[in-house]
Protein backbone atom coordinates (compact mmCIF):
# COMPACT_ATOMS: atom_id res chain seq x y z
CA UNK A 1 0.00 0.00 0.00
CA UNK A 2 1.26 3.43 -0.92
CA UNK A 3 1.14 6.62 1.06
CA UNK A 4 2.42 10.12 0.55
CA UNK A 5 5.25 10.99 2.92
CA UNK A 6 5.52 14.66 3.87
CA UNK A 7 7.62 16.86 6.11
CA UNK A 8 6.25 19.16 8.84
CA UNK A 9 5.00 21.68 6.27
CA UNK A 10 3.19 18.93 4.29
CA UNK A 11 5.74 19.12 1.47
CA UNK A 12 5.90 15.78 -0.30
CA UNK A 13 9.32 14.18 0.10
CA UNK A 14 9.16 11.92 -2.98
CA UNK A 15 11.37 13.00 -5.89
CA UNK A 16 9.49 13.95 -9.02
CA UNK A 17 12.06 13.10 -11.64
CA UNK A 18 15.77 13.82 -11.77
CA UNK A 19 18.23 16.12 -13.53
CA UNK A 20 18.55 13.46 -16.24
CA UNK A 21 14.77 13.06 -16.69
CA UNK A 22 13.04 16.07 -15.06
CA UNK A 23 9.51 14.73 -14.81
CA UNK A 24 7.66 11.85 -13.21
CA UNK A 25 4.78 9.91 -14.74
CA UNK A 26 2.83 7.84 -12.20
CA UNK A 27 -0.09 5.49 -12.83
CA UNK A 28 -2.09 5.26 -9.62
CA UNK A 29 -5.44 4.28 -8.15
CA UNK A 30 -7.00 5.60 -4.96
CA UNK A 31 -7.49 2.09 -3.56
CA UNK A 32 -3.69 1.67 -3.76
CA UNK A 33 -3.29 4.10 -0.85
CA UNK A 34 -3.64 2.97 2.76
CA UNK A 35 -6.57 5.29 3.44
CA UNK A 36 -8.14 4.94 -0.03
CA UNK A 37 -7.01 8.47 -0.82
CA UNK A 38 -3.89 10.51 -1.29
CA UNK A 39 -3.71 12.93 1.59
CA UNK A 40 -2.92 16.64 1.71
CA UNK A 41 0.50 17.59 0.37
CA UNK A 42 2.26 20.10 -1.88
CA UNK A 43 5.40 20.18 -4.02
CA UNK A 44 7.30 22.72 -6.15
CA UNK A 45 6.36 20.94 -9.37
CA UNK A 46 3.40 21.52 -11.66
CA UNK A 47 1.11 18.49 -11.71
CA UNK A 48 -1.22 17.31 -14.46
CA UNK A 49 -3.70 14.63 -13.45
CA UNK A 50 -5.90 12.72 -15.91
CA UNK A 51 -8.63 10.41 -14.58
CA UNK A 52 -8.40 7.19 -16.57
CA UNK A 53 -11.33 5.37 -14.95
CA UNK A 54 -13.79 6.00 -12.17
CA UNK A 55 -13.98 9.21 -10.20
CA UNK A 56 -11.97 11.31 -7.75
CA UNK A 57 -12.94 14.05 -5.36
CA UNK A 58 -9.87 16.19 -5.98
CA UNK A 59 -9.29 19.02 -3.54
CA UNK A 60 -6.96 21.95 -4.19
CA UNK A 61 -6.75 24.45 -1.32
CA UNK A 62 -10.43 25.21 -0.59
CA UNK A 63 -11.71 24.11 -4.03
CA UNK A 64 -13.43 20.78 -4.69
CA UNK A 65 -13.40 19.14 -8.12
CA UNK A 66 -15.62 16.12 -8.78
CA UNK A 67 -13.48 14.48 -11.44
CA UNK A 68 -14.61 11.62 -13.63
CA UNK A 69 -13.11 9.58 -16.48
CA UNK A 70 -11.45 11.87 -19.02
CA UNK A 71 -11.25 14.93 -16.76
CA UNK A 72 -7.91 16.71 -16.32
CA UNK A 73 -6.61 19.05 -13.67
CA UNK A 74 -3.49 21.18 -13.96
CA UNK A 75 -2.22 21.95 -10.46
CA UNK A 76 -0.05 24.98 -9.89
CA UNK A 77 3.19 24.80 -7.92
CA UNK A 78 3.20 24.81 -4.11
CA UNK A 79 -0.56 24.28 -3.65
CA UNK A 80 -2.06 21.88 -1.14
CA UNK A 81 -4.00 19.10 -2.81
CA UNK A 82 -5.55 15.74 -1.97
CA UNK A 83 -7.74 13.12 -3.66
CA UNK A 84 -10.53 11.04 -2.17
CA UNK A 85 -12.98 8.35 -3.24
CA UNK A 86 -16.55 9.45 -3.79
CA UNK A 87 -19.38 7.07 -2.91
CA UNK A 88 -16.72 4.42 -2.15
CA UNK A 89 -15.86 4.22 -5.88
CA UNK A 90 -12.24 3.88 -6.93
CA UNK A 91 -10.46 6.24 -9.27
CA UNK A 92 -7.57 5.34 -11.57
CA UNK A 93 -5.42 8.16 -12.87
CA UNK A 94 -2.12 9.18 -14.36
CA UNK A 95 -0.18 11.99 -12.75
CA UNK A 96 2.61 13.91 -14.48
CA UNK A 97 4.76 16.15 -12.28
CA UNK A 98 7.55 18.40 -13.47
CA UNK A 99 9.43 21.54 -12.58
CA UNK A 100 8.23 24.61 -14.53
CA UNK A 101 11.62 25.03 -16.19
CA UNK A 102 10.81 22.06 -18.41
CA UNK A 103 8.34 24.40 -20.18
CA UNK A 104 10.47 27.51 -20.51
CA UNK A 105 14.01 26.13 -20.74
CA UNK A 106 16.45 28.87 -19.79
CA UNK A 107 15.81 31.33 -16.99
CA UNK A 108 16.17 34.33 -19.30
CA UNK A 109 13.56 33.16 -21.80
CA UNK A 110 10.63 35.34 -22.77
CA UNK A 111 8.45 32.24 -22.39
CA UNK A 112 9.28 32.12 -18.66
CA UNK A 113 8.85 35.84 -18.10
CA UNK A 114 5.74 36.43 -20.17
CA UNK A 115 3.73 33.21 -19.77
CA UNK A 116 4.98 30.77 -17.12
CA UNK A 117 5.85 33.14 -14.25
CA UNK A 118 2.47 34.97 -14.33
CA UNK A 119 0.74 31.59 -13.93
CA UNK A 120 3.07 30.40 -11.17
CA UNK A 121 2.62 33.59 -9.14
CA UNK A 122 -1.14 33.82 -9.58
CA UNK A 123 -2.29 32.64 -6.15
CA UNK A 124 -5.93 33.01 -7.18
CA UNK A 125 -5.34 30.26 -9.77
CA UNK A 126 -4.28 27.15 -7.82
CA UNK A 127 -5.56 24.81 -10.54
CA UNK A 128 -7.14 24.66 -13.98
CA UNK A 129 -9.87 22.06 -14.34
CA UNK A 130 -10.88 20.63 -17.72
CA UNK A 131 -14.22 18.82 -17.67
CA UNK A 132 -14.12 16.17 -20.41
CA UNK A 133 -17.89 16.30 -20.94
CA UNK A 134 -17.72 19.91 -22.15
CA UNK A 135 -17.08 20.45 -25.86
CA UNK A 136 -13.89 22.30 -26.75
Amino acid sequence: MAEIITDGSQKELKKHGSDEFPLLVSYEKLSGYKSGSFLWHWHPEIEITLVLDGQILYKVNQCNYHMKTGDIILGNVNVLHAGFMEDMKDGKYVSITFLPKIIYGSYGSILRRKYVEPFLHNFSLPAIYVDHSQPW
